[in-house]
């Protein structure tokens, strides 16, 4: 099985997973967690370890929302301990959070590059 793990600042987490309940119904495969101003990176690794623990030998895409950012480096830090089954991505948008949300065939790489490319293909200015 595949999970999604959306990491932020904040309320950045929160924020995805209202957005994204008012779109479309919530998948069962996504979770949410937020860095908050109470929290120390220590603390904040620990909720992370605890919701990993229950996911066995599944596979791990984390959705960070800044690069380089303590949520990313606690993610990418835990990919280097799964290679291959672990990835982290950072500052996508509502569109491939929706296609995150959806139930797919994709690897767990596939999945992050799609999610890229979907931000990507997303972005537009008007008028152009």
């Amino acid at each position: 099985m595949k999970r999604v793990v959306v990491m932020g600042h904040g309320g950045y987490a929160e924020g995805v997973k209202q957005n994204l309940d008012m779109i479309v119904a919530q998948s069962e495969h996504m979770y949410f967690i937020d860095l908050t101003k109470e929290d120390d990176l220590s603390t904040f690794e620990n909720k992370v370890n605890h919701l990993l623990e229950g996911f066995n030998d599944d596979e791990v895409l984390f959705a960070c929302d800044l690069l380089g950012a303590s949520p990313f480096r606690v993610a990418a830090t835990i990919c280097v301990n799964h290679p291959g089954k672990y990835y982290t991505v950072a500052g996508l948008n509502t569109m491939a959070f929706l296609e995150l949300n959806m139930e797919n065939d994709l690897s767990i790489e596939e999945l992050a590059n799609r999610a890229i490319e979907t931000t990507k293909a997303a972005v537009a200015k008007y008028p152009e």
